[in-house]
């Protein structure tokens, strides 16, 4: 009688061990069995391995869990017998089932799920071992299953997608582990790579130029009231930039005499880029080349713009101001609860972010103003509406025939998301 109690106990440990372990591995996030993969421990990086085939792993836990609750149930059913007939049949069942859902089940998986890596790696010499011992069996139902689940399976989507992410680092700021800035900040590196120059870039028609015949004693005051520190300079028309003007080089030169040379005297070859050249690219470029600014050429060579430096750096940490800059409106500001004033260069994948819309579209590295003229297929007039399912955009100010600013009502249900 002691040794078939003692064969049942042994049998619930197993069970508490197989049902931690089933726990332990199909609660590990993608990050945690990275890590184990980078673990110093073998047991880790053993574990890590195992997860990374769930299919062989969960074969295997299932096959031993079943092979060890049956053995239970058979021992419990001849120790009962031995002692009470076949009337104690049905008490040793229902005491070995309320043992087996306590200590086998219940708080085995509780426990696994707060310390699902410790649980891995310690389980995972053991399975890998049970894995070799009943290879032939585990295949044999591998087989079958997959016979069958394919039947009805759909094709397995990625592990983690950007999207993914992001709701990891949503949920990070939710649990405290980074702030809010912190979050803006991670969101718009992982969309750094995807967004074009043309996105961020000061188009031409804003552009600030001087051209090359001018004398320097000439543009000094006009360089001096843009507040620029580097200035595009043109031949004959604004469309063809030449050079770039630093004003360190026209102080030296007002210094030494020399203000009556033109402007062409003091010119640096300017960088050209194409307007679809990614923000990453363009930074690494701006760091190889040590320049500060180039010039963004559409896809017939002609100008679309300038970028900056500056203009990259604001695209991750926000708007930067010097101290004789009054500071422009924010790109997205909240007037009052659910509307807010945006200009309408802000890409679309900032609005998405920064407001959580549910926003489908392939490109949201298009500016407000190209979506929303998108959508009109007109050039819109202040005071023009258009709609979404989270909310309506109304044309607050235009500049000539450019949008200038617009504001956004968001839906009720968007507001309380």
């Amino acid at each position: 009688m002691s040794l078939h109690i003692g064969a049942i106990v042994v049998l619930l440990i197993l069970s508490a061990f197989f049902s931690a372990s089933e726990t332990a591995f199909t609660s590990l996030s993608f990050l945690q069995i990275r890590m184990l993969e980078t673990s110093r421990k073998r047991s880790c990086k053993t574990a890590a391995a195992l997860a990374n085939k769930p299919d062989v792993l969960l074969t295997t836990i299932l096959i031993g869990n079943n092979i060890v609750n049956i053995t239970a149930s058979a021992l419990t059913t001849t120790l009962a017998i031995s002692i009470g007939g076949n009337a104690a049949v049905g008490i040793g069942t229902g005491v070995l089932t309320f043992l087996i859902l306590i200590f086998g089940e219940i708080t085995p998986k509780h426990l696994a799920i707060s310390f699902n890596t410790t649980i891995a790696c310690f389980a995972a010499y053991p399975i890998k071992t049970m894995i070799f011992l009943l290879y032939p069996v585990i295949a044999v139902v591998r087989w079958l299953s997959s016979l069958i689940t394919r039947l009805f399976a759909h094709k397995k989507s990625g592990t983690l997608s950007l999207e993914g992410l992001m709701h990891v680092v949503d949920v990070a700021e939710d649990e405290g582990i980074v702030d809010e800035y912190e979050t803006g900040l991670v969101q718009r590196v992982l969309h750094f790579s995807e967004a074009p120059v043309k996105s961020i870039m000061t188009h031409r028609t804003e552009v600030f130029s001087l051209p090359d015949t001018m004398a320097l004693k000439e543009a000094f005051p006009a360089i001096v009231a843009s507040g620029y520190s580097r200035i595009p300079v043109y031949h004959e028309s604004p469309e063809d930039i030449v050079g770039i003007l630093l004003v360190r080089d026209a102080l030296a030169a007002q210094v030494d005499g020399r203000q009556d040379e033109m402007l062409e005297s003091f010119l640096h070859t300017p960088m050209f880029v194409p307007e679809t050249r990614k923000l990453d690219d363009m930074l690494f470029q701006f760091q190889r080349e040590k320049l500060q600014i180039a010039v963004v050429l559409d896809e017939y060579g002609g100008l679309s713009g300038i970028v900056s430096m500056e203009d990259i750096v604001e695209q991750l940490f926000g708007e930067i101001y010097d101290e004789h800059e009054t500071g422009e409106m924010l790109r997205i500001k909240s007037e009052e609860p659910g509307v807010f004033m945006i200009k309408a260069d802000t890409t679309m994948q900032q609005i998405k972010d920064e407001l959580e819309l549910d926003l489908e579209r392939s490109d949201l590295s298009c500016t407000l103003a190209a979506f929303l003229i998108e959508r009109l297929g007109t050039i819109p007039t202040v005071g023009e509406t258009v709609s979404y399912p989270f909310g309506t955009f109304i044309i607050a100010s235009m500049k000539g025939k450019r949008i200038e600013s617009v504001r956004l009502h968001l839906t009720i249900e968007e507001e309380e998301a």
